[in-house]
């Protein structure tokens, strides 16, 4: 039996998965998965050798040859050569040449890419956006990452950048995101963003001794315990601030989606990510507001859906990669 196997390295879970290549191939579904908080403190050495261990112990259990790797990681990298060239959620990950260390010690050929570019693929071929030649997909999560896929391949572009629909700016007079620029899409439309901005909105609020008791109320009173989630549920409840919020975030959105709308004139948006788990309270929003910005490409033949395949979709990613490699 020739086995694939899938590597998924986040910022605090270390998710792997092992399939029957033929079987994978027929059903795009990984039969059995394994999940585990990342070591502490997540070194490279930490994090490669408890891979490596428990890559190990799935393909005793599998009992079969391994025949490729795929690995899924966020932050900036290089596809061609599978290298890690920053993963900033963890220590000491800088050009870490991730791809030839687990080929050389599980014996098997390795292929490394971005977990938003894995997503885009696995939702290409498996979810919502199976039949589709051209599409887009974000994650909106803590941050927002993104895969382009054009007439069925993933676009890499230099250095393995292209797909960073998160670095779009959406709002010049924004807050400066990490990577140095300015009002990036997520730095105002992530989970982590909807959460600064209602906490931002609180405050002022309550020192004009405004409307910010549902919000307060849902975080216990304490604004640091102020969420995306308690946001989407206060606004789902009508309430106002979090509405203006909510419809805010929308439109944030759809000016990041209308900019890659008229370079790209995908004929699918996919929107995966916990934010977006929210459904058609952003998915409508979303769609109206890009009627206010695309006039040039026909808004019309563009359909944005929700992704669906959930929180695995890069380790499934990963797996075809591996697949398609073969």
């Amino acid at each position: 039996m020739s086995l694939l196997l899938a590597v998924d390295i986040g910022g605090t879970k270390l998710a792997l998965g092992v399939a029957d290549l033929e079987r994978f191939r027929a059903s795009g579904r990984l039969e059995r998965i394994v999940k585990e908080p990342v070591p502490s403190p997540g070194t490279p050495e930490e994090v490669i050798a408890r891979s490596i261990e428990c890559a190990r112990e799935l393909l005793e259990e599998a009992g079969g040859g391994l025949s490729a790797i795929g690995i899924s990681i966020g932050g900036p990298l290089d596809h061609e050569s599978g290298t890690v060239i920053n993963f900033p959620h963890l220590p000491g990950w800088r050009d870490i040449l991730l791809r030839q260390i687990l080929s050389s010690h599980l014996g098997a050929p390795a292929l490394l890419d971005n977990d938003a570019n894995l997503g885009a693929l696995a939702e290409h071929r498996w979810g919502a956006g199976r039949g589709v030649k051209d599409m887009v997909y974000l994650t909106i999560s803590t941050g927002i990452g993104g895969g382009v896929i054009v007439g069925g391949k993933l676009v890499h572009g230099v250095g393995s950048a292209a797909g960073e629909v998160g670095h779009v700016t959406v709002e010049t007079g924004g807050p400066r995101c990490a990577c140095g620029n300015p009002g990036c899409l997520e730095m105002m439309a992530s989970g982590t963003a909807i959460a600064r901005r209602a906490r931002e909105a609180v405050e002022e609020s309550r020192s004009a001794n405004g409307r910010a008791a549902r919000l307060l109320e849902l975080a216990s009173g304490d604004p640091r315990g102020i969420t995306s989630e308690i946001v989407a549920r206060a606004a789902r409840e009508g309430d106002a601030l979090a509405t203006e919020l909510w419809e805010e975030t929308a439109e944030y959105i759809a000016i990041g989606l209308g900019s890659i709308i008229h370079v790209l004139a995908p004929r699918l948006i996919v929107l995966g990510g916990g934010v977006a788990q929210a459904g058609e309270q952003l998915l409508g929003p979303v769609r109206r507001r890009l009627r206010e910005h695309v006039f040039y490409v026909p808004i019309d033949r563009i359909r944005v859906v929700a992704a669906s395949l959930g929180h695995d979709s890069a380790l499934l990613g990963a797996a075809t990669l591996a697949l398609e490699e073969i």
